[in-house]
């Protein structure tokens, strides 16, 4: 039963994503084919966690999100029954930390936006550690991906695509802030590459 409604709310977001927003996706080629991997995107919408979840069609993507969104009970009920898990910011999550390599070690797909918050089309911002450091001391491949187009949603104002592509591998079993930032850089790099190369912002620094 849980499969049928899940399969539900994916038409739902299908319709919506596809057939009324025209989103394209672009990489599709580079997804693993199967787990685990983190995918590692750009945030500048709401909207962007269905988009990504729809556009990646063969894997169901745990979400890391902020807590806040988890106070209302039927809002908590439904990022639960999609498997999206809270994650308080400001401070070291331990309890989303654990989530996070407990979804790795089963084979899962980790889903994180290293911004940590929406940012505004032609500045990537900074990144946080978070996502390296999960990368690094499990050894997971990450997926950079970009959203383009979603900043004013959901009114379009242009075209809207996510582009996934090619996964990196950690290179170091390193998790001092070193190896954490040269590893951040290197994949807020490929993400500001898809976006520069789809006809997006301009990577423009920290």
């Amino acid at each position: 039963m849980r499969n049928f409604w899940y399969n539900v709310i994916r038409s739902i977001f299908n319709i919506f994503t596809y057939g009324l927003l025209g989103m394209r996706v672009y990489g599709e080629e580079n997804i693993p084919k199967r787990g685990p991997f983190i995918l590692a995107s750009n945030h500048a919408s709401n909207f962007d966690p269905p988009l990504i979840g729809t556009a990646m069609k063969h894997h169901l993507i745990h979400f890391m999100a902020k807590e806040e969104l988890f106070h209302n009970p039927v809002m908590r009920w439904f990022l639960r029954y999609i498997q999206t898990f809270p994650v308080h910011r400001g401070h070291i999550d331990r309890m989303a930390i654990k989530e996070s390599f407990h979804i790795l070690q089963m084979g899962g797909v980790l889903g994180i936006f290293p911004q940590g918050t929406r940012v505004r089309p032609g500045n990537l911002g900074r990144f946080h550690e978070g996502m390296a450091a999960i990368a690094l001391k499990s050894r997971t491949v990450v997926l950079p991906t970009a959203i383009i187009g979603s900043w004013d949603l959901p009114k379009k104002t242009g075209p809207l695509l996510v582009v996934f592509g090619k996964p990196i591998i950690p290179d170091t079993a390193g998790t001092d802030k070193q190896a954490i930032q040269v590893f951040n850089d290197k994949v807020k790099r490929a993400i500001a590459d898809l976006i520069d190369q789809y006809g997006g912002s301009r990577y423009e620094g920290n």
